[in-house]
Order: C-alpha cells, then structure tokens, then sequence
C-alpha cells in the first residue's frame, strides 16, 4: 500500500496544471430543478466530438500485447476518415491454428477439455 501511494504521488506531480471543464457538474449546479434529461442539450450540447483523423494512403499495422497473445490491427488508408480496410487479428485466432494437431487420434469427449487448455475464444475467431 505504501509503495502505491508512492506511485500515485509520482504520477500527481507529473500531470499537467491549468483549467479543467466538468460540464455535468456545472450543468446539474445551474438546472437543479429542471433538468430535461432526455433533451438535446443535455444529451449531445455538452459532448465533445472525437477527432477527425485522415488516413494517409498507406498501410499500417498495429500490435500490442494482450493477456492472449498479439492483438494485431491492419488498416488500409485512402485519404479519408475511414479506412478503406481494416482488418482485427484477435489473439485467440493463432490459438486456434493449433487445433487440428492437437485433436487428431484424440477422443470427441476430449475435444472440450483441449480447447479449454489452450483458453480461445469462439466469439472473436469468426472474423
């Protein structure tokens, strides 16, 4: 415990000063008694856009560590703001690469337990 307050301390003194905005805040402080929660104002006035990115005409291929394995993403660029392909490589999908070899002369009722030990999942191999 105390070493992670250690940490958070470090970190406190690395972040940036200056204003901040808390929308919601100031809007429950001014509207207490009339706060149109499904209204347009509420919903999307204080919102701020995502930015607009656009790719260049290139490929790019991203990786990072996840708990499974890589998770790879490819992307083809052609100068707009969405890509003209983009392709999700899940980490369980090499892991599933495997499973003709380890079945082959093994029992139906084993089936379960081999793909439970190499731990895929089948929602984000169908891609």
């Amino acid at each position: 415990m105390k070493e992670s307050i250690n940490i958070l301390r470090q970190a406190l003194k690395l972040l940036p000063g200056g204003p901040y905005e808390n929308l919601e805040g100031r809007r429950l402080v001014q509207k207490k008694d009339k706060i149109d929660w499904n209204g347009f104002n509420y919903l999307f006035g204080g919102k701020k856009s995502s930015p607009t990115l656009k790719l260049p005409k290139q490929e790019h291929y991203v990786r990072v560590e996840s708990p499974k394995g890589e998770l790879g993403i490819f992307l083809i660029g052609d100068v707009s703001v969405f890509p003209w392909r983009l392709k999700i490589r899940p980490p369980g999908f090499t892991n599933l690469q495997i499973v003709p070899q380890l079945i082959r002369g093994m029992k139906l009722a084993d089936i379960v337990t081999i793909l439970g030990s190499i731990d895929i999942i089948m929602g984000e191999v169908d891609r």
